[in-house]
C-alpha cells in the first residue's frame, strides 16, 4: 500500500465491507477511527481504539438527520467527528472511516471533517482507509476532487 494514496474499500450494500474491516482492525495495532456496524437491526458507530459502540440510528425525531425511513443522531455524528479529529493528531499506522455516503456528499453527517481528512491526507502520518458504497463511488471522487492516482481501490464483491 502506498502511504499517500487513500485506500477506498467499496462494494454494494450488504456485501460485508464493515464486517471484513471489523475483523481486520481487530488484528491491527496503532489504528483508530470509526466503523458503522449494524447491531440488532440498528446502525452504530464503533470507535476502534476504545472498542466502544455509540448508537447512530435512532427512533427519535429530535436532533436527527433523516434519510428515507432512517433517523441518525446528530450527537453521535458529533462524537464521531471528534474521534476522527483527534485521530489526525496521533501518530497512527491507519485511520479508518466507515462510511462516507450520500449524507456526507450533502455536507452533513461526518462533514466537514471528511473534507479536512482528504484535503490534508499528506500531513497524516499513516494510511487512510475510507469506506464508500459502490453506487456513489464516482460522485464521491468528483465531490472530493480525487483522481485515480490519489486512491487505491479494494472492492468487496460479496460476503
Amino acid at each position: 500500500m502506498n502511504k499517500n494514496k487513500i485506500l477506498i474499500v467499496t462494494g454494494k450494500i450488504k456485501t460485508g465491507k464493515t464486517t471484513r474491516l471489523m475483523k481486520w482492525v481487530s488484528s491491527q495495532k496503532n489504528i483508530d477511527g470509526i466503523l458503522q456496524p449494524v447491531v440488532e437491526e440498528k446502525r452504530f458507530l464503533y470507535h476502534i481504539s476504545s472498542k466502544t459502540l455509540i448508537q447512530l440510528e435512532t427512533n427519535s425525531t429530535a436532533n436527527v438527520i433523516s434519510i428515507g425511513k432512517f433517523n441518525f443522531s446528530l450527537l453521535a455524528f458529533e462524537k464521531a467527528k471528534k474521534i476522527i479529529e483527534e485521530s489526525l493528531t496521533k501518530n497512527l499506522d491507519y485511520l479508518v472511516i466507515d462510511e462516507i455516503g450520500p449524507v456526507e456528499l450533502n455536507g452533513k453527517g461526518l462533514e466537514p471533517i471528511i473534507t479536512k481528512v482528504i484535503s490534508e491526507k499528506d500531513l497524516f502520518s499513516g494510511k487512510l482507509i475510507l469506506v464508500v458504497r459502490e453506487e456513489i463511488f464516482e460522485k464521491f471522487l468528483n465531490h472530493y476532487k480525487l483522481y485515480k492516482d490519489d486512491i487505491e481501490i479494494f472492492e468487496i464483491k460479496e460476503i
